[in-house]
């Protein structure tokens, strides 16, 4: 009996060391991925308040040496502009048309876009980006996307004009060919930072021979065309560029414990002191 009883304490006793040394083992890992340091993210715009946006050097190496975070899927806001980045100039009943139901209606139902609205820029704001950020504050909405467009006219006279001295050629030879290059854009901008995450262009080209009496109108309505045309393009590569940037936040995070709120790395590595 007294070996047995001796065997068997020895091995309980054995049993606890063991379960003891695995304990503080097994809930390591926890705690060494508790104590790990979340990065220090750009939280706010250093850019001055007028419209000229400016940065000293410090400001500008910070915004540089600091990550920022994405909150996708998101709300984002369309804001359409006659010219790109200021909300001030009156923008056109066209280019709000285009940019409501050629832009964000494809927009709707993409995997990281949660709600597109539709923003106006004749609430009262100031100029440039800050005016922009003042718009999103009020629609309440983290991104923006900005939407604008331009065109370079070309319209010149073509071959058939040599007939335009018998009068006659002015009303049935196509005379003017109408003809412009354009580009219409769009910029993600995030509201809080002020910080453009990507800008995205699609090229445009009209050109058509027209009857002189007329040419400028056939023109315009061309334009209309082409750039609805354009902003349907724009909207499925804004789509795939939101998706690319999501993604390779996620990769730059892959190590870490998956969370709601991805992290952007800064765009300058931090040299450890």
């Amino acid at each position: 009996m007294k070996p047995c009883l001796k065997l068997a304490t020895t091995f309980s006793l054995a049993v606890l060391v063991t379960a003891c040394a695995a304990g503080p083992a097994h809930d390591a890992q926890p705690a060494r991925i508790a104590e790990q340091p979340k990065p220090v993210v750009l939280d706010r715009s250093l850019y001055s308040k007028d419209a000229s946006g400016s940065l000293t050097e410090n400001q500008l190496q910070e915004i540089l040496s600091k990550p920022i975070d994405l909150q996708f899927p998101a709300r984002v806001g369309v804001v359409p502009l006659a010219k790109a980045f200021d909300p001030e100039e009156p923008v056109s009943i066209r280019t709000r048309s285009t940019a409501a139901r050629d832009f964000a209606k494809v927009l709707t139902g993409s995997p990281q876009l949660s709600h597109v609205s539709d923003i106006s820029t004749e609430l009262p704001k100031p100029g440039g980006i800050e005016g922009l950020r003042v718009l999103a504050a009020r629609y309440r909405l983290r991104y923006l996307l900005l939407y604008s467009e331009r065109f370079e006219d070309d319209t010149h006279l073509n071959g058939w004009a040599w007939l335009y001295p018998t009068l006659i050629g002015m009303f049935i030879a196509p005379g003017v060919t109408v003809e412009s290059h354009g580009l219409a854009q769009v910029d993600l901008l995030d509201v809080r930072t002020g910080t453009i995450l990507f800008s995205v262009v699609e090229p445009i080209h009209v050109a058509s021979n027209q009857l002189m009496i007329g040419a400028a109108r056939a023109h315009v309505d061309r334009q209309v065309s082409e750039a609805s045309l354009a902003a349907g393009r724009l909207a499925k590569r804004v789509s795939a560029q939101t998706n690319a940037l999501v993604a390779f936040a996620d990769a730059a995070t892959a190590a870490e414990p998956p969370t709601v709120t991805r992290v952007l790395p800064a765009p300058i590595a931090q040299q450890l002191h």
